[in-house]
């Protein structure tokens, strides 16, 4: 299972960031040493990233004692006060706030009821996408482009179904609703936010597209969703339709909103930011990939 593990949106652009700008890195958790090197070992490039690694066995208490943050900031020879952690669990915030750490939280547990779990942490993110290093005094990432993250691009496609009924009648923006259950697998590895990407329908042509990933918290959707708008204007709807999306970039992180005109607001400023940026390399490099052209059928 460790050797098929992958790792969380943000985690590898992370660790490559701080190891070129030589911030050294400790690894402080409840696990056994020997399944944390194994667990490292499968992932390019971590296990060097850390110039320190302090594991449950090793310390007298685990998690949520401070005892492995205050033995992991001894052995980086730094102040607990000038350390950032960046944890997963409740567990864990508790234990680097007991240390006297500043911590960003990333949840494990996605779950409105949970998320009361992280109230101790300084920062709670949706995912490491959204950590931005220049807030915690370390050097800024200098890798977004035209207002928009590049990603490793996937690949998603199916028929356009009818959806909730609210994309065109209550926010006047058509989205092209694709089956989820059949998609179970790949937004799992995704966390939600809105991105951007290329569509392509066989009969039609490729256009440039925006899409949400997730619950919606505004409409609060009892499952999570895949939700392009395709930025053109059409004549007619095309239900039952192929539809096949490259998504290549990353724009901002689920949010709610007030009303819903600010939420209507903001979903326009997104199409803007997804049409402007998908004339820039590298996103414009994916508006030619045969797959947005050739039916599934005979990928």
């Amino acid at each position: 299972m460790w050797s098929r593990a992958k790792a969380l949106p943000g985690a590898t652009r992370l660790l490559k960031h701080l190891r070129a700008h030589k911030i050294p890195i400790g690894l402080a958790s409840n696990s056994p040493a020997k399944n944390i090197r194994s667990k490292l070992a499968y992932q390019p490039g971590w296990l060097e990233s850390f110039k320190v690694i302090v594991a449950g066995d090793e310390v007298k208490e685990g998690k949520p004692s401070p005892e492995i943050y205050l033995e992991a900031a001894k052995l980086l020879k730094a102040r607990p006060s000038s350390c950032l952690v960046i944890e997963d669990s409740p567990t864990g915030v508790n234990a680097g706030k007991a240390a006297g750490m500043k911590v960003v939280a990333v949840p494990s547990i996605p779950s409105k009821i949970a998320r009361a779990l992280y109230s101790g942490a300084d920062s709670v993110l949706n995912s490491l996408l959204d950590f931005r290093p220049e807030l915690w005094g370390l050097p800024p990432f200098q890798d977004w482009v035209g207002k928009a993250l590049p990603i490793e691009p996937w690949y998603l496609g199916g028929p356009v179904i009818k959806g909730f009924g609210r994309g065109s009648k209550v926010l006047g923006i058509p989205t092209a609703n694709l089956p989820t259950a059949a998609l179970g697998s790949q937004l799992s590895q995704h966390v939600c936010g809105i991105y951007l990407g290329w569509a392509g329908l066989s009969n039609r042509g490729v256009y440039k597209m925006v899409m949400s990933v997730g619950w919606n918290p505004f409409f609060d959707n009892a499952a999570k969703t895949v939700e392009p708008w395709l930025l053109h204007d059409f004549p007619d709807d095309f239900y039952g339709e192929e539809l096949r999306l490259i998504v290549v970039g990353y724009i901002r992180p689920e949010a709610n909103f007030s009303s819903l005109e600010l939420l209507i607001e903001r979903i326009h400023e997104d199409a803007e930011i997804a049409k402007a940026a998908l004339d820039l390399l590298p996103f414009s490099s994916y508006q030619d990939d045969k797959f947005l052209t050739t039916p599934l059928a005979k990928q």
